[in-house]
Parts: structure tokens; C-alpha cells; sequence
């Protein structure tokens, strides 16, 4: 048992150095393994192994383990390895990375920062903007769909839907979309822009298409519609509304920004 302990803690102990403050608990060389390192690797460990090492037997093998990995570390360091073309060019490699992976980070949290800051000033929704709007949309609707690559094929199903197939079967067979074919209630702002109008207007139990879409072609068939409740709806017409905003809001900004696509093939 106390073997195989040591081994997953040796296999978690990390060779990078860190917090060094705190009392001194051990000297390995010219280093020092403090209380503070001490309590930080030791957070890293396991829940299923803190009961044996908050023993004062576990605490001191935790330690021996500790010491062990500064051994290896130093070890390593003063080796040829460290100093060989292979090591160099795996950590400039790792490096690059890192650098990479933060370059994105910062790109990613800045976004995120801004839009934050959006929904508190120009995106927020007031709480009459959500009853007025609920006045005008209260209704969520339940919808199946077919989708497909081309207009001809559509075409092709949508005959066999008008001369009496059944919707579900045969969008099994021939959608694009098999696996999502009932999709969930939705209420209006929350689906297609293209498919969006028609799916309200339809009677339920209708099939109607074809529409296209940057996805495909599509088939809708209206399988119910029910009055949504406007405390549980809420939040949802929340995001509707503030989607809304910040389309508007990009969109302000792009006819001030051009945007081009260059590419032939991806116009």
C-alpha cells in the first residue's frame, strides 16, 4: 500500500519550483523546499490520498518524495542534457506555444471584458423592454425539420411529404441533420432569421419549405405552439433582446470598418 502511495505521488510532484516561502522544512543542496511549497504540492494531491498523508508518517514521506524530485531536478540540471541541442529546441518549441496560448487568452478575456462591459451600459435590457416584448412574441413553438444540400434533392422529399410520407421517417433517411430532426421549443428571435417568420405563421401540423439558409435547404413542420409564461421567460427574452442590441451595435460598427473577403471561394 505505502509503496504504491509513493508512486502516484511521485508521479504528481512537479519538477518546477514555486512558492518558496514560509518555514524551511528541508535543504537539498543549494535549495530549500519550504512549509509553503510544501502545502502547495500538497494540494495537488488526490482527495483519496489526503487522509494518509495528513498523518504525521504521510507527511514525512510526502516530503521524502519532495526530496527525491530536488534531487533529480538538480541533477538534471547540471547534465549534458541541459545543455543539448534536443532540450533547447523542445522549450523554444514550448515557448513559442505558451506564447501563442497567451497572445489568445488576452484576445479571448479582453472580448469577453468588453462585451461585459456592453451589457451594462448599451446592451442592457430593461425589465419594460422584456414585458413589451413578450407582449408582441409570447408564444413558443415546436418544430421538426429536414435539411438538405440542394434544392433538387429538398424537392425530391418535399414530394414525397405532399403525397402522404411520414415526416419523421423520412427525415431519418434522407436529412442531413438525422440526429436533431424534433428540435427544441423556441420563441421568436431565438431561431433562423430565414426560417423564422414562417415557423410562427404556420398552422401546426403544417409542412412548409423550401427555405435556404447558409446551412442548406430546409422542410418545417409546425408540431405545436403553447403560451410561454412570462416570469419563466424572462431570462430567455433577456438574451433575445440583447443579441438584438449587439447585432445592431456590430453592425453600427462595421459600416466603419470595411470588411472584405478576398477569397473566391469563400464568397
Amino acid at each position: 500500500m505505502k509503496k504504491t502511495v509513493i508512486l502516484v505521488l511521485a508521479a504528481a510532484a512537479l519538477a518546477a519550483c514555486s512558492r518558496q516561502d514560509g518555514k524551511i522544512l528541508a535543504r537539498v543542496g543549494p535549495e530549500k523546499i519550504t512549509e509553503g511549497y510544501f502545502d502547495e504540492k500538497l494540494s495537488e494531491i488526490s482527495p483519496a490520498a489526503q487522509e494518509y498523508l495528513s498523518s504525521k508518517a504521510g507527511r514525512k514521506q510526502f516530503l521524502d518524495v519532495l526530496i527525491h524530485e530536488r534531487l533529480m531536478l538538480i541533477a538534471a540540471r547540471g547534465s549534458k542534457v541541459a545543455s543539448g541541442g534536443d532540450y533547447k529546441s523542445r522549450i523554444r518549441e514550448k515557448e513559442a506555444e505558451m506564447k501563442k496560448d497567451l497572445a489568445s487568452y488576452k484576445d479571448f478575456l479582453l472580448t469577453r471584458m468588453w462585451i461585459e462591459d456592453l451589457r451594462n451600459g448599451e446592451l442592457k435590457v430593461t425589465e419594460d423592454e422584456i414585458r413589451d416584448y413578450y407582449g408582441k412574441y409570447p408564444y413558443k413553438v415546436r418544430l421538426a425539420h429536414i435539411l438538405m444540400p440542394s434544392y433538387e434533392e429538398a424537392d425530391k422529399v418535399m414530394k414525397k411529404l405532399k403525397a402522404g410520407a411520414d415526416f419523421d421517417k423520412t427525415a431519418k433517411e434522407y436529412s442531413m441533420d438525422k440526429d436533431a430532426v424534433r428540435l427544441p421549443p423556441v420563441m421568436y428571435g431565438e431561431f433562423m432569421p430565414e426560417l423564422e417568420d414562417m415557423a410562427f405563421k404556420m398552422k401546426v401540423g403544417e409542412t412548409q419549405g423550401i427555405v435556404k439558409t447558409a446551412m442548406g435547404f430546409h422542410i418545417l413542420k409546425k408540431l405545436g405552439q403553447d403560451k410561454a409564461d412570462l416570469a419563466s421567460s424572462a431570462d430567455r427574452i433577456r438574451k433575445i433582446l440583447e443579441k438584438k442590441k449587439f447585432d445592431a451595435y456590430l453592425a453600427r460598427f462595421q459600416e466603419k470598418n470595411k470588411v472584405e473577403v478576398l477569397d473566391e471561394e469563400y464568397k
